[in-house]
Order: structure tokens, then C-alpha cells, then sequence
């Protein structure tokens, strides 16, 4: 990870985690096709225009829940709940007015709770757990993090003392299980010696971190979604979940190229700016990618032999699609026309990279030799 190389700590450890955190707006998606919007109420309009069936349906914070179960981990208020198509309803085995449902649900602080919704032909069960983590308990846990990371060092062992370092603040248990599961991701990823897991659970561990941490607006909680959004190449969602830097930027990037736009549409800040919470949570592979994507066209040049030795690397597929990526750009900026052609083509074939491949072989032809 990025302290354990660097030592960045050690002349900017971070002392207030949310100080400069402004969250970003809320898109509201669509869970059965593409779409998003800004307003809640312009998803429910689309839901049952576009999507229509008799099922009750209940959403939280604009989610639409299924039998899957749902965490909510910070306060709610009433308009996070919303039931649509539901003529009665209950809470826990009692019998409740609809319309009193989010009313009483935003009271719930810590309790499983099960909402069942009927309407003349359907009946829907839903079940929603209530985890609301004390705002001392959230910093608590942030605390111990920031012990972990001072020590510089990432093993079992410190993870394990940063559990230890958590269990006072119960109510934010999840917080902690959520950070844990991407460090032990990490290490799984990076091959430590020091971890039993298998190098194929980091992809398990990164996608429970991500779920774990969703309903969480704290720093480390959106970086390290973000993070795991960037290394599955689901960069419009890094896009709006991580804070300025350069996770922000380079998301930015390779969002453009795969829409067909060149690498000087997203423009390379004067002085990069630097996260510090990012780069304490970024692994080894990821920050060098980083690097490359927040850096100019012609320094990119420069990296070619680089960017083409970590690719060669036993690394996971969704690095190396990125790294293919910014090879054939480096490449292109160098000169050297056959690699560049050459590693856009390995992804002409892909649906998503088809567009930013074709755009470049159609550059490379352009040119005059």
C-alpha cells in the first residue's frame, strides 16, 4: 500500500479525516437498466413508467431493495424511506399504516427489521438492518487506523492489532470489518508472504469492503469504495465517489479515452494535488498506474519500457486492460507506432475499449512516418 512504500506519513499524516471532505451528489440509479438521475423522484417516475409491475416496492436512500438484506450504518430521516404500490403494511409482525412506515423506520437506531407491503395482488418482504454507528465510535475506529498506519507497516499481525484497537466501539464494527476486508484484499493482491489467503480472494475481499463501507460518508470509507471501483474499471463511479486528487483525475482520464476523447480533454493540474488519505490506502500497482495517468502526454512518452514491464507482470486482467491502455498512448507520444497499434489492438475486440482502440490505430494512421 501506498505508506507502507513510501513512508508518505511521516510528513503528512492526516490529523482531521473529513476535514476537507465535501460529499459529492447523490445520482440516483436505476437497478434495471443504465439509467440515473439527480432526484429520487425522477427514478420512481422512470421505475414504473419504463419497469412496471404490481409488486409493492420500498426504497432506501434510493435504493430499491430486494430479498437481499440492507444495512443502513448512519442516521436516517423519513425521506430515506420511501413504499410505493403498498395498501397495508407491517413492521416486525405488526400491523402499521403505510404512510407511517418511513416515520417509524427513522427512528430505529440498532434492530433487524422486517417490512412486509401487500397491495390487492402482490405481497413483498423486506428486511433491513439497523446499525447506527456512534459518531465517537466512527472516529474511534479512525484513530486506530491512523496507529496502524503510522506504524508503517502492513502484516497479519497489524491487522489483527488494529481489530484489537477497534473492539471498544462496538456500534461502528462494521466500519472496522468494512476497512479490514480491503486490507487483507491488499495483501492477498500484493502476494505478501505474510498472508494465508489465496491470491485470487483479493477480488472477495475488495467487494465486501465495498459493500460493507457503502452507506458510510466518512473518508476512508468513499476511498477505499473508490479504490475498488478504480481497479474494477468502473470509473464514473470513481468519478463521483472519490475526493479531488489524482484517484479523481485519472478516473477522469480513462473515462474520456473510452469515450472516444484524447488524453488532453481531461487537463493535468499545474501542481497535483495530493490526497492523503489515497495514497495511505493505495496499493503498490495502483499508485504507479496513478502516476501515469495524472501525467502529461509527453512524460508519458517517457514511461513506455516502464508501463510495458509491469503489464508483462503476473497482475490481475483489470490492471492490465489499463495498463494496455496507457501503453498505446505512451507509445503513440513516443513514436513508436507498432507497439502503439499493437496494444490497441488486443482491446479492439472489447465492447467497452472498442471505441478508444479504434480512435487510436485511426491516429496512428493519420500520421505521416
Amino acid at each position: 500500500m501506498g505508506f507502507w512504500h513510501t513512508g508518505y506519513m511521516e510528513f503528512h499524516q492526516p490529523t482531521g479525516l473529513d476535514a476537507e471532505y465535501r460529499p459529492t451528489k447523490t445520482v440516483y440509479r436505476c437497478h434495471h437498466c443504465d439509467a440515473q438521475f439527480d432526484e429520487i423522484e425522477a427514478l420512481r417516475g422512470h421505475r414504473f413508467e419504463v419497469h412496471p409491475y404490481s409488486r409493492p416496492v420500498f426504497f432506501v436512500r434510493g435504493v430499491e431493495l430486494g430479498t437481499t438484506t440492507f444495512r443502513v450504518t448512519r442516521d436516517a430521516v423519513a425521506a430515506d424511506f420511501v413504499v410505493d404500490r403498498s395498501t397495508t403494511a407491517g413492521i416486525n409482525g405488526k400491523s402499521v399504516r403505510v404512510a407511517d412506515v418511513p416515520n417509524l423506520l427513522a427512528k430505529v437506531k440498532n434492530d433487524k427489521v422486517k417490512i412486509e407491503l401487500a397491495n390487492d395482488g402482490a405481497h413483498a418482504v423486506f428486511e433491513v438492518v439497523f446499525r447506527i454507528a456512534a459518531v465517537e465510535d466512527l472516529e474511534g475506529v479512525e484513530t486506530a487506523f491512523l496507529k496502524l498506519a503510522k506504524k508503517g507497516l502492513l502484516t497479519i499481525a497489524s491487522v489483527e492489532g488494529f481489530i484489537e484497537d477497534c473492539k471498544p466501539f462496538a456500534s461502528a464494527d462494521a466500519y472496522c470489518d468494512g476497512i479490514c476486508h480491503y486490507l487483507y484484499g491488499v495483501l492477498a493482491k500484493e502476494r505478501s508472504p505474510d498472508s494465508a489467503l489465496p491470491y485470487e480472494e483479493y477480488r472477495t475481499r475488495f467487494n465486501r469492503a465495498a459493500d460493507e463501507l457503502l452507506d458510510y460518508e466518512r473518508s476512508i470509507a468513499r476511498t477505499i469504495r473508490a479504490l475498488v471501483a478504480f481497479h474494477f474499471n468502473h470509473f464514473a463511479d470513481v468519478v463521483l465517489t472519490a475526493p479531488a486528487g489524482r484517484l479523481r483525475i485519472g478516473s477522469s482520464r480513462f473515462a474520456a479515452l473510452l469515450g472516444g476523447k484524447d488524453w488532453s480533454s481531461v487537463p493535468i493540474p499545474s501542481v497535483a494535488k495530493r490526497n492523503a488519505m489515497e495514497d495511505l490506502l493505495t496499493d503498490h500497482e495502483t499508485l504507479r498506474i496513478l502516476r501515469w495517468t495524472n501525467s502529461s502526454l509527453a512524460d508519458l512518452g517517457g514511461e513506455a519500457s516502464n508501463i510495458s514491464a509491469l503489464a508483462k507482470r503476473d497482475i490481475p486482467e483489470f490492471d492490465r486492460l489499463k495498463l494496455r491502455m496507457l501503453l498505446a498512448e505512451a507509445c503513440a507520444a513516443a513514436g513508436d507506432k507498432d507497439v502503439a497499434r499493437k496494444a490497441a489492438r488486443t482491446l479492439i475486440g472489447n465492447s467497452k475499449t472498442a471505441v478508444w482502440a479504434e480512435r487510436v490505430i485511426a491516429g496512428l494512421a493519420d500520421e505521416k512516418d
